[in-house]
């Protein structure tokens, strides 16, 4: 089976069928002819109106013959025919492979995607697995994905809507004349691409982490980095990875969700800020029980000493920097019920979680991330209040919407609509809280750095704000995160957000990983800029 699967190509499948198609044609003719030639000597009568048949059949098949021998002529002026013939047509006088494809460039000018120099109709990608999801590849029996789908009309030079204009271009094809497609350059940061990818290998089991890492700039929406992991090599698709366990083809980092954990509680933190309840509250051993719970929410300390034998005797009185240091649950979880659903709802839908985000859109495709999970909840629902104020219960979240909420706070409070395309202007998605609300948690966000679960993110070269995050999975381990961001002086912001599938403690995997991303990115990336 692997063998017939290997031999008829689409390339073999074509020239057979070309073949076939023209010896139909002749003996159809041949035989169309001979008709022809007895019909003459048919004598008056019924007989003499029957011959008119072999005339008439003779006529349609001559009008096929010249419709199929100008097809390609008047298809070259019709988008979708070149597409098609783009995608499945390999042979080698296939007038296609004329049409040379416009490059991928990154933000600096590295080149992410090329045509070949021996054989145009193939797509070479110089970063491989690196860059794969968001540039995607164009593949024979795939067809395209990623930014070479949604950008195919100018990458292919077809994106004239005039029907002179594809005439031109369809001529130059015929005359062996090479139209050269226009070049699309994005705000990936190819080598920022290629060490987060890096970052992101386990040296544990000589694996890449199952995760994602997602990095822009907060106040432009400009995306630096946008990697999911494990990946696969464009530049040889193989079509088993459509059933890999790993699921390489995932782009975990649009299209993964995951529940934040406490990284969510960044979002709880502005909305007690915003309602006036970010005060101090007791936090005792014995956790905080929501109305309507049958078991109360406890902090992760309580089941540690448990484990051990021993007596865990509660946070006590916590304010909201201390709170989001420890990632206490029982204040996050008791400040979002003060809150209300009311109050609850009309902030969740400023964050975006339950839009599909676009980064990039043309008439002809579009890049975007998947949906979020954060619903509209009743006035009762004060328990599923409490679980989703931590990051727990029915919420998801994309890492993409993870980075945004971040970016938000980093960005006095207004959202950036995330971009992938350099010549696209920067927009604002929503403003998401007051520029006092970021400020105050940003310095809580310090906090958990210097005095907290992500002490081992306090370099010394720039203050980093961050915060933690141990997601509980019902389908595996704990889920590890990161998200932070650092500006120093005079130089560019980057905000991060790092996702480690069934990895466990926030501080203990995704942590070092953003910490090794933004010493790179200031030692040599932002330097440069």
């Amino acid at each position: 089976m692997e063998f017939l699967t290997d031999f008829l190509t689409p390339e073999r499948i074509g020239s057979v069928l070309g073949v076939f198609k023209w010896m139909f044609y002749a003996t159809t003719l041949g035989f169309a002819v001979f008709l022809l030639a007895t019909s003459i000597r048919i004598r008056r009568g019924v007989k003499r109106r029957l011959g008119l048949l072999p005339l008439s059949f003779t006529v349609a098949l001559g009008a096929i013959i010249a419709y199929q021998a100008t097809w390609q002529l008047a298809g070259f002026t019709r988008r979708e025919f070149v597409r098609f013939m783009e995608r499945h047509d390999k042979r080698a006088d296939n007038a296609v492979s004329n049409l040379i494809r416009g490059r991928v460039l990154d933000c600096e000018g590295r080149v992410l995607a090329e045509s070949g120099r021996e054989n145009r109709t193939f797509r070479v990608y110089p970063y491989g697995a690196a860059t794969a999801h968001i540039v995607g590849f164009r593949h024979p029996v795939e067809g395209l994905t990623g930014i070479e789908n949604a950008m195919d009309a100018v990458i292919s030079g077809y994106y004239d809507d005039q029907k002179k204009g594809l005439k031109e271009k369809g001529m130059l094809a015929l005359k062996k004349e090479r139209n050269i497609g226009a070049d699309v350059q994005l705000t990936i940061d190819a080598e920022l691409q290629k060490f987060a990818a890096a970052a992101m290998f386990n040296e544990k089991t000589g694996m890449p982490h199952k995760g994602a890492v997602v990095g822009i700039d907060p106040a432009s929406g400009a995306l630096r980095i946008l990697l999911s992991s494990p990946s696969f090599d464009p530049n040889n698709f193989q079509r088993i990875l459509n059933i890999d366990p790993d699921s390489p083809l995932l782009n975990r980092a649009l299209h993964g969700k995951y529940p934040a954990g406490s990284t969510f509680k960044l979002a709880t933190a502005a909305l007690a800020v915003e309602c006036g309840k970010a005060g101090v509250i007791d936090c005792p051993a014995d956790g905080y029980k929501p109305p309507g719970a049958t078991r109360p929410i406890r902090d992760h300390e309580f089941y540690s000493y448990e484990e051990r034998g021993l007596k865990w005797h509660g946070f006590g009185a916590l304010g909201l920097d201390d709170a989001l240091a420890k990632s206490a649950n029982t204040y996050f979880a008791r400040v979002g019920v003060d809150c209300g659903t009311d109050a609850f709802n009309a902030f969740a839908e400023k964050l975006k979680f339950n839009e599909r985000l676009t980064l990039a859109k043309t008439p002809f495709g579009s890049v975007t991330s998947q949906y979020g999970s954060l619903r509209r909840l009743g006035r009762g629902e004060r328990r599923e209040l409490s679980q989703i104020s931590i990051g727990q219960g029915t919420m998801l979240a994309t890492p993409l919407h993870l980075v945004l909420l971040t970016a938000a706070v980093a960005n006095k409070g207004v959202m950036p609509a995330p971009r992938i395309l350099a010549d696209e202007e920067p927009a604002e998605l929503s403003r998401v809280f007051k520029p006092e609300t970021a400020a105050r948690v940003k310095t809580a966000m310090r906090r958990v750095v210097t005095h907290g679960t992500g002490k081992a993110a306090n370099i010394p070269e720039f203050a980093v704000y961050g915060k933690t995050g141990t997601a509980q999975n019902p389908g595996g381990g704990d889920h590890s995160w990161f998200v932070c961001f650092a500006a120093p002086p005079d130089r560019p912001p980057l905000v991060l957000a790092v996702l480690v599938e069934n990895a466990g403690f926030g501080s203990a995997t995704a942590l070092p990983i953003a910490v090794k991303i933004l010493r790179e990115y200031y030692a040599t990336v932002a330097d440069e800029r």
